[in-house]
């Protein structure tokens, strides 16, 4: 009985945080549908699945979207902006020295991720960049050209996996 209470206790909790995070989306993506939908792995490594949300399931770089990243492992703040880091100096994002100035708004914005949370990254039409875990908006990038570049390394001209991006903006057939 007692585990019974506790886990329809926990479902109600985690139903309120899903609302609340939908909530954020609705209001900063207006209409929002589902673009389209990837795994992204590392060899055999599954890290996470995203989906992309666009105004009625249309996507345009200048309009409101948003990337929902669920985390299929436990990532570490340090390690996503590790990451981030390494892949902007992959796609030549900016110069090293533009790379290094945004770790630490980078290192304040991000969170750690545990294993079977997602994160909202909702860029807007003024190109900011919001992130949503848990149902409460963690922190506004308000740096359009890091908005973008953050954005760039699933929708941009010089993603690590086209198959990936595909997937994630419905070009899959």
């Amino acid at each position: 009985m007692i585990r019974r209470t506790l886990a329809l206790l926990i479902a109600a909790l985690l139903i309120g945080l899903q609302g609340a995070q939908a909530e954020v989306l609705d209001r900063l993506v207006p209409d929002a549908e589902l673009v389209g939908e990837a795994r992204f792995k590392v060899m055999f490594f599954k890290i996470y699945d995203a989906q992309l949300y666009a105004p009625n399931g249309r996507y345009s770089a200048g309009n409101p979207y948003s990337l929902r990243l669920h985390y299929l492992i436990n990532a570490k703040k340090g390690r996503i902006v590790s990451s981030t880091v390494k892949e902007m100096r992959r796609m030549k994002a900016a110069s090293n020295a533009q790379i290094e100035s945004w770790v630490p708004v980078m290192d304040s914005a991000f969170i750690d991720m545990p294993k079977g949370s997602h994160a909202d990254f909702i860029h807007t039409s003024d190109g900011r960049l919001t992130l949503v875990a848990g149902g409460e908006i963690i922190s506004v990038i308000e740096d359009t050209v890091l908005a973008k570049a953050i954005m760039d390394i699933w929708l941009g001209p010089k993603v690590r996996d086209q198959r990936f991006q595909d997937n994630l903006m419905g070009r899959s057939k």
